[in-house]
């Protein structure tokens, strides 16, 4: 009898046990599933504005004001993604911005890319039943930004591609001298990702009024020394905001940068009664500094100004450039790949090689030290 009742109460527990796994297994599928946080966006709205915007703003009013309905799209109707969302995204057309599906089994060629759809994709849509959009092709894209990324909690944990934006003119990085720090390891990763990509790079300074560090004075003279253009702002006091939208005008434009530097400050800056939502450098402990996320998601954001668009991208705190070849890393920094001529041996890597005409030839200038070390720590990721 106590055998029976032993057997009866571990049957219970295996029970109990197998139903409080199940419903972990469907938490944990309902997070997967949830929508990005703080989203603003409804269908049909024809605002056109995607971020976080401040109560009682003008592109708030215009936001809330009631909008047409959307009507519905013809065989094969051309489409921009304006935001990428995990069960549907934010698709342009025809004045009007609806959220679309994509089709069950449309993939891109390349397996190695985590999503089918990236912002700034041209899309050809259907209408659906019961009212709604489906994506059923993405257009080939003419340029891309991109980069690796891992994330463990996915059922495929292994690195894939990520594209943060397609069928952009340039890329802009946003740097801060101070509150966040200037981080140039997190810059040449940028720029080594637009070369590899075959993208214009430009490197914007904002925050100028805190005041430019002697180091980074240098380092900007460094950059401008290899032909990186170099942009100098300050949202809050002004300076270089003219010079920013002449960069900018008729192109799209991928911000871009460390968590804080002030994007969305600088994109309200640019763009009257565009009202991004802005937040403040954490100076807990906790934080070291680094800035608070306030775009969770990147953003087409289309200017006033003819065919300007900004994509706007959440801050990040890494980038990571995984999936190159080791031999083709130093074509991407343009003074190594000088120095590189002078090597002992053709497939020199320029780490501790005899011979290493880079190694010799940065002597003491302390920028180029700085780029050969950012350099060799890319290398060693690439192994």
């Amino acid at each position: 009898l106590k055998a029976m009742r032993k057997a009866f109460s571990r049957k219970e527990q295996r029970a109990q046990l197998k139903v409080q796994e199940r419903e972990r297994a469907a938490e944990r599928a309902a997070r997967r599933a949830r929508p990005p946080r703080q989203r603003d966006w409804a269908d049909g709205d024809d605002t056109f504005t995607m971020e976080k915007m401040r109560p009682g703003s003008r592109a708030s009013r215009a936001a809330s004001a009631p909008a047409a309905a959307a009507p519905r799209p013809a065989a094969l109707t051309l489409g921009t993604v304006i935001e990428v969302r995990s069960s549907d995204s934010l698709v342009s057309y025809q004045g009007h911005t609806v959220s679309a599906k994509l089709r069950p089994g449309l993939r891109l060629d390349d397996s190695a890319t985590r999503s089918a759809l990236a912002v700034g994709d041209q899309v050809e849509l259907e209408a659906a039943a019961e009212d709604r959009v489906r994506i059923v092709a993405v257009a080939p894209r003419r340029s891309w930004l991109s980069r690796e990324i891992y994330d463990p909690n996915r059922d495929d944990a292994s690195r894939r591609r990520h594209v943060i934006a397609a069928n952009i003119d340039q890329v802009i990085v946003i740097c801060s001298p101070a509150e966040p720090p200037f981080r140039p390891r997190l810059l040449d990763r940028y720029l080594v990702a637009a070369s590899r990509d075959s993208l214009p790079a430009v490197i914007c300074l904002n925050k100028s009024d805190l005041g430019v560090p002697d180091d980074v004075e240098r380092a900007l003279r460094g950059y401008a020394a290899l032909g990186v253009d170099v942009l100098r702002t300050s949202a809050l006091a002004g300076d270089g905001i003219d010079d920013a939208r002449r960069l900018i005008a008729g192109k799209v434009s991928l911000f871009s940068g460390h968590s804080g530097v002030g994007k969305s400050s600088l994109l309200n800056a640019l763009e009257e009664g565009l009202a991004l939502r802005v937040g403040a450098v954490t100076g807990s402990t906790a934080g070291q500094g680094k800035g608070r996320h306030t775009t969770s998601s990147a953003r087409l954001v289309p200017l006033s100004t003819p065919d300007t668009y900004v994509v706007d991208t959440p801050g990040i705190r890494t980038f990571s450039v995984r999936g190159m070849d080791r031999h083709d890393l130093a074509g991407h920094f343009t003074e190594i790949a000088a120095l590189a001529a002078g090597c002992s041996y053709r497939d020199c890597l320029h780490v501790r090689e005899p011979g290493c005409a880079v190694a010799a030839g940065v002597g003491g200038d302390s920028f180029l030290r700085e780029r050969l070390a950012s350099y060799r720590g890319m290398l060693a990721e690439l192994r």
